[in-house]
């Protein structure tokens, strides 16, 4: 499906009265979400009570309660209630090769026995893992490790502006790139703008802003207002992993409206890398950043992982040490690049790629966005999926579609938001975990008898809508 057809399924599905589910239909989709799962309500209830809102992650929710786990394996989880449900959440994206792969287990399991998890010095794995993420990505010179794609995120702003001596740093709308201060900033919906930003003063998004998706020429506007722009950040399938789908040659337009004003280019590969392609968004779509962010997917779903690499010069503004005379982005981060977290990376990226993963995951992807294309028109419903790679969306109330500006569809969000989790809901009952009930994300271990039984259950699914 190709970007137009995409953007005219997304403004037909906003502009038209939302399909919804039978109401006895949900009802019972309720009732039995609440029977199945009365172990997970009851640990829900005992964690709310000492963890706001009862869970840690925005993934983690489900409604109309979340769910706990008690194993996972392959593509599967099991729930405390001993449910069995085929997996897509995939840890938000970062299992590619299945849950507990062995030949990847084993090699931590080596590490954490010889050297432990964490001792504050360096480990051969820390270089070895820089040298296998530089194969996929050239344009990373150097590499330093991190935590989580928030603090890379953070870092890569900072970096932009020690290097180019600029501060304004532009993302596209809709985008998310972790919860740092600066970049929770016209999230998830394109202008929203500080919309979730409570708790975080007005001035400090002084030089943080916003371009529309695709709108290059408001980008070449808004570098001659701004003037000293030190970076555009992008994540390269569009905002929302993909979610708010990008004009194919947009990166690279961005990358040389970049170029052509002396800012820098920073790729948010914290989806992309591997999933989307061995070496990324940037080299699925084409384009060359100054600096690339890396986060959960680089370590295969292990703690502690991710990194920042770039340009030789650039990424050379990090070094560690203390003191010194030149300018520099100040980093550190007692736990980063730790043994565990490292030989999780080297040997992930190494096992992705001897086993073909990203193309074997993706296969199973594209088969699964077919399908449900065709339920979608056997059902005579206006969704859609696609796919990039092996990252599956599939459009239903398309909330992320909605247009802020517009007086009709901005009301809309809330009961467009909840239909998702109403959707979420439904797969639950069919034994199926999605992202936010609008993703799916695919790995090695989704065959296709387990692809064809899901499209099968969705069929089931969209029998229950209006």
């Amino acid at each position: 499906m190709d970007y137009d057809e995409m953007v005219a399924k997304i403004e037909n599905i906003v502009n038209t009265p939302m399909r919804e589910f039978n109401s006895e239909e949900l009802q019972g989709i309720v009732e039995r979400y609440e029977k199945n799962h009365i172990k997970s309500k009851e640990a829900f209830e005992r964690a709310r009570k000492v963890i706001p809102g009862g869970v840690e992650h925005n993934l983690a929710f489900n409604y109309p309660f979340p769910l706990e786990s008690k194993k996972v394996w392959d593509c599967y989880m099991e729930t405390i209630d001993d449910v069995v449900l085929t997996d897509y959440l995939m840890c938000g994206g970062p299992i590619i090769l299945g849950h507990n792969y062995k030949p990847l287990t084993e090699k931590v399991v080596n590490t954490i026995q010889d050297f432990g998890c964490c001792h504050g010095i360096t480990h051969e794995m820390e270089y070895k893992a820089a040298e296998q993420l530089q194969k996929y990505f050239p344009s990373c010179e150097k590499v330093r490790w991190l935590q989580s794609g928030t603090e890379a995120d953070m870092l890569a702003i900072r970096i932009a502006r020690v290097f180019t001596g600029n501060k304004h740093v532009i993302k596209i709308g809709g985008s998310y790139h972790g919860w740092a201060d600066q970049l929770v900033y016209d999230l998830h919906i394109p202008g929203t703008l500080r919309m979730e930003s409570h708790g975080i003063p007005k001035p400090v998004f002084k030089y943080i802003d916003s371009c529309p998706p695709n709108d290059i020429e408001r980008l070449k506007e808004m570098f001659k207002e701004k003037r000293r722009v030190a970076a555009v950040i992008i994540e390269p399938m569009g905002g929302e992993s993909g979610a708010i789908p990008v004009e194919p040659s947009f990166n690279k337009q961005v990358e040389e409206v970049c170029h052509a004003n002396d800012a820098l280019l920073i790729s948010d590969e914290v989806v992309c890398a591997f999933r989307l392609d061995m070496g990324g968004g940037q080299a699925y779509f084409g384009y060359e950043p100054d600096i690339s962010v890396f986060g959960k997917i680089v370590g295969h779903g292990y703690p502690s992982a991710a990194a920042i690499g770039g340009r030789a010069e650039i990424i050379n503004t990090v070094a560690a040490g203390v003191g010194g005379g030149s300018k520099r982005a100040y980093c550190g981060g007692t736990i980063a690049a730790n043994p565990l977290t490292c030989t999780a990376a080297y040997w992930a990226m190494k096992l992705v790629e001897e086993t073909n993963a990203t193309k074997i995951a993706g296969k199973a992807a594209t088969r699964l966005s077919n399908g449900m294309n065709e339920i979608f028109k056997k059902h005579d419903l206006p969704w859609f999926s696609y796919n990039y790679n092996a990252t599956v969306h599939f459009h239903t109330s398309c909330v992320f579609g909605i247009d802020i500006t517009d007086p009709t569809q901005a009301p809309q969000i809330k009961e467009r938001k909840e239909f998702m989790e109403e959707m979420g809901a439904a797969l639950v009952d069919q034994n199926i975990i999605s992202v936010a009930g609008s993703r799916f994300y695919t790995c090695i271990q989704h065959t296709d008898e387990i692809i064809d039984e899901t499209i099968q259950k969705i069929d089931e699914i969209c029998e229950k809508i209006e």
